[in-house]
């Protein structure tokens, strides 16, 4: 294999999260190929000096590491393996020495599938989701979580690093998404636990920029209390993660739930919270807009 700074980086999905991130990989000096289904979107890194590839399997050809960051499994599935009288893809052109990696919020099962592919070819495959808004793709501050080999993980390490300030290695191949998964359980779960306290505390008497201020100089203080508190009280729905988004991985949460038959019913009534907001047409604000849902419910109060 060549040299990790010899070695043409493909990247395919550009959208809010991965334009960002293919970025800094460009700006880290990396020779970069990209590919896109709108194709606007590849323009800026084109003046960057990235080349743009025609469809998937042209750009694998010509990359030694791919990087995959795509909505959600069925767009994974079909850009990397593929569907029947569908455009080339991924898979056309894996073989031994390049490595697939897969940054999508993916259910495992369909990373193992992928992952089983891939390696049939004689390559390798790291599921690697982020966790992190626009700003720390920006940045280049993300957290990554990657599940495969470790070995192959050292390997990229150095490219991981321009997306991202902590590479954490999770597992086998699917861990990762399933950590994933994890997390915006739980985060879905503190953003509505948080607005119906600030709601609570108002209908009592409190004034909600007291609540927060308490909540934020105690131990109950949150990531979500801190950067979503204020955006909360000032109705400020500016998205950094939509509500469609949130909608989107806490289906997955539920179709893993299933299969491994872990009741979740906390997070089965957030879910049908969230998704009462997208019936309202809030999807594409940010997530905490369902605090509107809590003032609603509290007679149209205005925390």
């Amino acid at each position: 294999m060549k040299a990790i700074n010899e070695m043409v980086i493909g990247f395919i999905g550009l959208g809010n999260m991965g334009l960002p991130m293919a970025k800094n990989i460009r700006r880290a000096g990396y020779p970069l190929i990209v590919w896109n289904r709108t194709i606007q979107r590849t323009e800026t890194l084109a003046k960057m000096g990235a080349q743009i590839a025609p469809n998937p399997s042209e750009l694998t050809r010509k990359s030694s590491i791919i990087f995959t960051m795509l909505p959600g499994p069925h767009e994974a599935r079909e850009v990397i393996l593929g569907k029947k009288d569908g455009p080339s893809s991924v898979i056309d052109n894996i073989q031994a020495d390049k490595i697939l990696v897969d940054m999508t919020t993916n259910l495992p099962d369909i990373s193992k599938i992928i992952e089983k592919e891939v390696r049939r070819k004689g390559g390798e495959m790291l599921d690697a989701p982020v966790s992190g808004s626009v700003k720390p793709a920006t940045d280049g501050s993300l957290t990554i979580l990657v599940g495969g080999k470790k070995v192959v993980l050292d390997k990229i390490r150095p490219i991981l690093l321009t997306m991202g300030k902590n590479i954490l290695h999770i597992g086998p191949i699917g861990s990762a998404c399933t950590m994933k998964l994890v997390l915006n359980m739980h985060l879905a779960t503190v953003m509505a636990s948080f607005a119906e306290s600030l709601a609570f505390g108002y209908k009592s008497g409190l004034e909600p920029s007291k609540t927060l201020e308490v909540i934020n100089n105690s131990i109950m203080k949150t990531y979500i209390s801190e950067m979503k508190g204020l955006k909360v009280i000032n109705h400020d729905w500016s998205t950094a993660f939509s509500l469609n988004l949130m909608s989107k991985d806490l289906e997955l949460v539920e179709e893993t739930a299933n299969r491994v038959r872990a009741p979740i019913p906390i997070t089965n009534i957030i879910k049908q919270i969230y998704d009462s907001c997208i019936s309202n047409g809030k999807g594409e604000m940010d997530f905490s807009v369902v605090a509107t849902k809590f003032e609603k419910m509290n007679d149209n109060i205005h925390l």
